[in-house]
């Protein structure tokens, strides 16, 4: 009976996701329909439909972004060219399209050039997270299969395959782990207010330090009673209205 059951619930999660798969494919050729008959506004709205719906997609976040720009909305722009670089961080249309967007802002800050850590593991900002951990278990499959083989056949050549794996697997993991800490470790918020003024402290009547636009790249240091700090350099970092931006 508990197999019964089992099977069932299987097939009806299957058939779940079926459903789930065909809506979200049928949501995006209606909103890609709108962005090429001209209909901007309803094509973002479209488009917005599907992201609150969870629906985590680099292209869908890149074709938002396409929208509003077409709509002249630079910061909402952004901040979606932003979000689908995690997730197709090689797509070079994407890349050029975000500085062009960058080109439109008023303070045009480029995101931050790679620290120590990402410079050491090169490959690891080319690939997602995902693609991180499907790398991963390809090698491990690998290792797995030579490791049956040696087994068998103790022979040097696999002996030095073997270990010539391991090692790369090794390696595969921990640039898992350097992918998870520099997407941890650093948050960059996009400004979507038109002004924003950056304050020394938590208050509206701390000294104003300088002032941001729309549009603007920022590295999130700090979060406080509705208030984050916000860095460009070692020199200029202060305190905005968590509203006024977005991650």
């Amino acid at each position: 009976m508990s197999k019964k059951i089992l099977i069932s619930l299987f097939i009806l999660l299957w058939n779940t996701a079926l459903v789930h798969a065909e809506d979200f494919m049928n949501e995006v050729a209606r909103a890609n329909d709108l962005y090429a008959s001209n209909n901007y506004l309803q094509a973002a709205d479209s488009y917005e439909s599907l992201r609150e719906r969870g629906f985590n997609n680099g292209h869908l976040y890149y074709n938002l972004g396409n929208t509003y720009i077409r709509l002249g909305k630079i910061g909402p722009a952004i901040l979606n060219y932003i979000r689908a670089q995690k997730l197709i961080p090689r797509d070079e249309n994407l890349q050029a399209n975000l500085n062009y967007a960058i080109q439109q802002t008023r303070d045009k800050i480029m995101p931050p050039p790679p620290d120590t850590l990402a410079t050491l593991f090169f490959w690891v900002s080319d690939l997602s997270v995902n693609e991180n951990i499907n790398f991963a278990l390809a090698i491990n499959l690998t290792f797995w299969l030579i490791l049956t083989a040696w087994f068998y056949f103790r022979t040097d050549f696999l002996r030095l395959v073997r270990n010539s794996i391991l090692f790369s697997l090794l390696l595969a993991f921990v640039a898992i782990g350097v992918k998870l800490h520099l997407e941890s470790s650093s948050r960059t918020g996009v400004v979507l207010a038109k002004t924003v003024s950056v304050k020394s402290g938590l208050d509206a009547s701390n000294i104003t330090l300088f002032e941001l636009h729309e549009g603007a790249l920022v590295n999130i240091t700090d979060e406080r009673q509705g208030w984050v700090e916000v860095q460009l350099d070692s020199k200029k970092k202060g305190w905005i209205p968590k509203d006024s931006l977005e991650v």
